[in-house]
């Protein structure tokens, strides 16, 4: 079998002298850019011939993130169907990106848990790192949310008058924030929680996956976080919304499972500014509106619950996830 070299941002075929390992529209772009997105599903163009980066078959693009993009590809070594990662920017990732990179990856390969997505391998071709994953086909939170509730057993639904089902909507968050938990016991803080990030597999179960900026109890390095590498501001604490690192505890992630509960309670973030930086305005200086106020059915606990999760100050907040499971269960 011959191996073609492919552009790892858009998936066309590569001559052997291609510039960084990038086709000449994706350098274009990148320059053009700075490293933004698009989300055109017309540039991935295997053409006649089928496309393989290493060992793996690509099949095609499922998802792009602020530094990588995901295929559904196949390992033929092994004959199964992968979700394989690759950074965008190939050759020109600059230290921060492989950093990170390679961050999500062994902190991800540290876990087993059925709720996190497990890593298959981790490697380089060409001069491109890259790692698989399982694959999970089924949507993820975000998508569930937007289309107004799960409506299986075991996860949210909606009630004949269109509310979610407290009960189950507690239940959700109660089952992310134990892996949470489990992960943070092993000196891993995700730092980048939100319902897109949030997996949903044919089971209906839920896998949490991008730890893209996770960090790692024993990683001394020191890197500036840029823009792109803060994270979504709707769910991001306001500690790291100010950029206070030394305070970046356990309790970020807290906050974060606070938002997803909101958004579930109430089909809205508590914070959402015109702009990215309108938002992070609120997320630090902003009270935010009790949910009872949007969902008239959220009771007291409940609410409480939520908002102590939204605390500015980390230490209000639970002082661990499993705490936080421990009141949604009750």
């Amino acid at each position: 079998m011959t191996t073609t070299r492919i552009c790892p941002d858009c998936g066309v075929e590569l001559p052997r002298n291609a510039l960084a390992g990038l086709c000449v529209r994706c350098l274009l772009l990148l320059g053009k850019q700075a490293g933004s997105l698009t989300d055109d599903p017309s540039l991935l163009k295997p053409g006649a011939n089928v496309q393989y980066f290493g060992d793996y078959e690509l099949i095609e693009i499922i998802g792009r993130g602020g530094m990588g993009v995901v295929y559904k590809a196949r390992q033929c070594s092994l004959n199964r169907l992968v979700a394989l990662k690759m950074i965008r920017s190939a050759l020109l990732a600059s230290e921060l990106e492989v950093h990170r990179f390679m961050t999500e990856a062994k902190a991800a390969a540290m876990l087993d848990h059925p709720n996190i997505i497990p890593i298959y391998e981790v490697g380089e071709h060409e001069g491109q790192q890259y790692f698989s994953m399982r694959l999970v086909e089924g949507g993820n939170l975000a998508q569930r949310i937007a289309k107004g509730g799960f409506q299986t057993p075991n996860t949210v639904s909606l009630n004949s008058s269109g509310d979610p089902d407290l009960r189950k909507c507690a239940r959700i968050v109660s089952k992310i924030a134990r892996t949470v938990h489990h992960a943070h016991q092993r000196g891993i803080m995700h730092r980048d929680l939100k319902p897109s990030n949030i997996l949903i597999d044919a089971q209906d179960e839920l896998q949490i996956t991008d730890f893209g900026l996770a960090k790692l109890a024993d990683d001394d390095t020191s890197v500036t976080l840029t823009n792109e590498s803060l994270g979504t501001p709707e769910y991001m604490a306001p500690e790291r919304a100010v950029r206070k690192t030394k305070q970046l505890t356990t309790a970020t992630d807290v906050y974060s499972l606070g938002v997803i509960l909101y958004e579930l309670l109430t089909g809205r973030v508590p914070f959402k500014g015109g702009s990215a930086f309108e938002t992070i305005r609120l997320v630090v200086d902003a009270a935010p509106e009790r949910p009872s106020v949007v969902n008239s059915r959220i009771g007291r606990d409940l609410e409480t619950i939520c908002l102590k999760c939204l605390e500015k100050d980390p230490q209000r907040r639970y002082d661990s996830a499993a705490a936080l499971a421990n009141d949604l269960d009750r």
